[in-house]
């Protein structure tokens, strides 16, 4: 299977769910795509802002100056708005259940090396030159994986929700930004200050994985490909624009305005 194939939006099944009980698996599927992508986006922040939590304890340890610390943080944010553009527009022609999997996962494993390096770096002391370029690369990798995150979330409230509906549910969905911080200040903090900085970022690196869990279990790509009609069907709305208008048109369309 090529990556193209591997990442492309899911075919329709050939299995039609009866008529008599598509309501309810609709509204089973739709709401399990809300949580995940909810409690996914939020599990995506803990491994972005597990950094701001552990910047004074590799200061005070002298592992990294409050410079380099700059720089690596930068790396993360030229990485993420560089990526949610292009993101964005790859998301829409994705299957998002694996975009946003696979972003968080590399994510992880970017937490992951970065705990671990200093865990093996302890013993020498402060980081070397080659070991700060090393942890940018992570941050970069970071970064962009990171911009993986919000527009799978957003297309499955899209590709799940009627437009009477999903302003509400988006609502709720922008909440993960709040609640990503506060699980990342409590959990990582109380991993730092019982084990050490290194520990955050393995502990962030841990609840990566457990979104990545959530979302391969409970996040769907399309109605479609679970049997079930297109949303505008399911709703009863009449779909918006003309019905030959294709992903690239459209995105054409915003781009131009």
């Amino acid at each position: 299977m090529s990556i193209f194939n591997f990442f492309k939006t899911s075919e329709p099944s050939a299995n039609t769910v009866p008529a008599e009980k598509q309501d309810k698996l609709y509204k089973k599927l739709r709401f399990q795509t809300f949580v995940a992508g909810t409690l996914g986006y939020s599990l995506y922040y803990v491994c972005r802002t597990g950094l701001n939590v552990v910047k004074g304890p590799i200061i005070q340890e002298d592992f990294l100056t409050a410079t380099q610390l700059g720089a690596i943080s930068s790396c993360l944010l030229y990485a993420y708005a560089a990526g949610k553009f292009v993101n964005g527009i790859l998301a829409d022609r994705s299957n998002i259940k694996r975009f946003m999997a696979t972003g968080l996962l590399v994510s992880a494993f970017a937490n992951l090396v970065f705990g671990l390096t200093g865990m093996w770096n302890t013993a020498v002391g402060a980081a070397s030159t080659g070991l700060v370029i090393l942890l940018c690369f992570l941050w970069t990798l970071n970064g962009w994986s990171q911009s993986m995150g919000t527009s799978p979330a957003v297309i499955g409230l899209s590709r799940w929700y009627p437009l009477s509906i999903r302003g509400t549910y988006y609502g709720f969905f922008s909440l993960s930004h709040n609640l990503g911080e506060w699980l990342s200040f409590l959990f990582v903090g109380i991993l730092v200050s019982v084990a050490g900085w290194q520990w955050g970022f393995i502990g962030s690196s841990l609840a990566g994985v457990t979104g990545v869990i959530v979302i391969m279990f409970l996040l769907h790509d399309t109605p479609q490909s679970k049997g079930l009609p297109g949303i505008e069907v399911m709703a009863g709305e009449a779909p918006k624009g003309k019905k030959d208008e294709s992903t690239s048109e459209l995105q054409k369309m915003v781009l131009k305005t």
